[in-house]
């Protein structure tokens, strides 16, 4: 069971992005448009501050803050999905916010307690990461196209491979590729290292499939339709 210091934000959270989408629908027009760009400078936003949170507290360096998780070098794919509508930009932002970031927001790993600067920056990124995932499609009436499960599951694995080699040349633990977080997370299920990097690989294909069912019928074979 989660502390209060981490329901609260998550009830939030929640309901925060239950009254954009709904409000997408009812009332539609510019705004809508207007409002996904505002959601990328925030979300960018968000990710800076962690960066400069690092610094104005003495902790930064390579082996720790480089923009390497998901879902932080998601959140500039998920600007650049919800400024231009890249169909790719997209799937990766849709599979990666809702079932990378969103399980995030159930397990934090934050290096720091409410009220500290960095447990509110923690909350703001992945909130935000997970409404600009939901208000492509909601809002912007986005889909997957078909064959997006297998690109965005390549993409993956390419750039943790590269992250890999990041982790090696910076001692780091990007990805989780090294060992488990600190923090308890969904990955302690899954058994020790390497183990984990398995079950959590099989998990991911797993989610991102049920991710992709409710479009399976609709999605079109080359691009999204956004409309």
């Amino acid at each position: 069971m989660l502390p209060p210091e981490h329901l609260v934000p998550l009830f939030l959270i929640a309901g925060g992005i239950a009254v954009v989408l709904v409000a997408t629908r009812l009332r539609r027009g510019p705004w809508v448009e207007q409002g996904a760009k505002v959601i990328a400078v925030a979300v960018v936003l968000a990710e800076f501050a962690w960066w400069v949170l690092a610094i104005a507290q003495d902790r930064w360096s390579l082996q720790y803050n480089l923009p390497l998780h998901l879902c932080e070098v998601g959140c500039f794919v998920l600007a650049a999905a919800l400024w231009w509508r890249i169909p790719f930009a997209f799937e990766v932002a849709y599979f990666w916010g809702l079932g990378g970031t969103l399980p995030g927001l159930f397990t934090p790993s934050i290096p720091g307690h409410f009220p500290d600067a960095v447990y509110f920056q923690y909350y703001a990124e992945h909130g935000l990461v997970v409404l600009g995932a939901l208000y492509l499609v909601v809002a912007l009436g986005m889909r997957p196209a078909r064959g997006a499960v297998l690109r965005v599951f390549t993409a993956t694995v390419i750039y943790a491979v590269a992250v890999w080699f990041v982790d090696l040349a910076t001692n780091g633990n990007y990805l989780f590729l090294r060992y488990l977080p600190p923090t308890k997370t969904v990955l302690d299920y899954m058994g020790p290292w390497p183990w984990y990097l398995i079950t959590g690989t099989v998990l991911a294909i797993i989610v991102m499939n049920a991710l992709y069912m409710p479009f399976a019928r609709s999605a079109a074979p080359a691009q999204q339709r956004a409309g």
